[in-house]
């Protein structure tokens, strides 16, 4: 009889042909700890899937008929028989002792998510993320994105989320937390995870001694599908996570930043998007209601707790901005941030 494995490696694929190859061999290149791989394919149409499922049979193939989004992942997750749970995006190469360093990293640390140190696929010394922060305002973003990494990222350290390229944690963990919520389909699911995560009392963290390589966005970039998926659904964590009396309490500020994004988005020609991605709330919601309601009952702590583990601080990768802008968009932010803060 097959023994169970020690790890399920869940890997969502849309259209992947380009990198989903490299992903798997690399992970079966590493293999230090018994495994199971699920690929989830959301329909692709380049044949991508089967033409890794060929190549490495041991794949687990689970064919979906239409796009789900992130939340694929979770038909991965109702057939995954591993201890240990990783969520791992298709545009990723890891490394040597990868889960080696994940599981012991866990067994040391205890209950939570885990993520990697991330750098730039096809750029050995620069930092895609070093675990991921979220601002009281629900702006996530990378850490030390696009710096050159010369050790300074090297210690363990508790994190707001890791970022949704890879995210480990133990099955009983993951199960606590729930399914990858559907609302979302792109960007920001991983800062909601982490969030609701939270809300249960557990933490984040990330340990720099596993690397990855990353390729980042690699089917929208940084186009205005993009952005119009992180404006929406940033605030569909800000309106299902937070209660409403602490909603309230940063309205004042909250439309403040809502400004300055505005008047950001209109700079780079996308005023529109930043208009319709307020509209498509309204047609959410029911569901942003339902959401609300299921986090609210299930929360072991209070926002006040929560944001403990929040940053003041923002930042913008280096390449969608000017440098100007960059630096006033985060004195903006922080100044604005350790003000709101109080009133929680």
């Amino acid at each position: 009889m097959k023994s169970q494995p020690v790890v399920s490696i869940i890997i969502l694929n849309f259209n992947g042909k380009e990198y989903l190859e490299d992903c798997i061999e690399s992970i079966f290149n590493n293999k230090t700890v018994d495994f199971e791989l699920i690929l989830v394919d959301n329909n692709s149409a380049d044949n991508s899937q089967n033409i890794c499922k060929e190549k490495f049979p041991e794949i687990i193939l689970i064919q979906n008929s239409i796009n789900y989004g992130m939340s694929g992942r979770n038909m991965g997750l109702n057939i995954a028989q591993g201890e240990y749970i990783v969520f791992l995006d298709s545009d990723t190469v890891v490394t040597p002792h990868w889960l080696d360093n994940l599981i012991r990293s866990y067994k040391k640390n205890g209950d939570g998510l885990y993520g990697p140190k991330f750098f730039k696929k096809g750029k050995s010394n620069i930092i895609e993320t070093t675990g991921n922060m979220t601002n009281i305002f629900g702006l996530g973003y990378a850490r030390a994105k696009g710096e050159v990494d010369s050790g300074q990222y090297d210690k363990f350290m508790r994190v707001s989320y890791p970022a949704g390229a890879c995210v480990f944690s133990s099955k009983e963990i993951i199960e606590k937390i729930g399914p990858i919520d559907d609302i979302f389909f792109a960007y920001h699911d991983d800062v909601d995870y982490g969030w609701r995560a939270s809300l249960l009392g557990i933490p984040s963290f990330y340990e720099p001694s596993v690397i990855i390589y990353h390729l980042s966005s690699p089917v929208l970039g940084w186009s205005k599908k993009k952005y119009f998926l992180l404006e929406r659904n940033r605030w569909i964590c800000l309106l299902s996570l937070y209660s409403r009396k602490t909603l309230i309490k940063l309205l004042p500020f909250l439309i403040l930043v809502e400004i300055g994004i505005f008047f950001y988005m209109l700079k780079k020609s996308m005023g529109l998007t930043k208009i319709k991605s307020f509209f498509s709330l309204i047609k959410l919601s029911s569901k942003i209601r339902q959401k609300y309601l299921i986090s609210q009952k299930q929360r072991k702590y209070s926002d006040r707790e929560i944001i403990e583990n929040f940053v003041d601080e923002f930042s913008l990768p280096t390449f969608t901005t000017d440098k100007q802008t960059s630096n006033f968009i985060r004195f903006f932010v922080y100044k604005l941030s350790r003000i709101a803060r109080r009133v929680v």
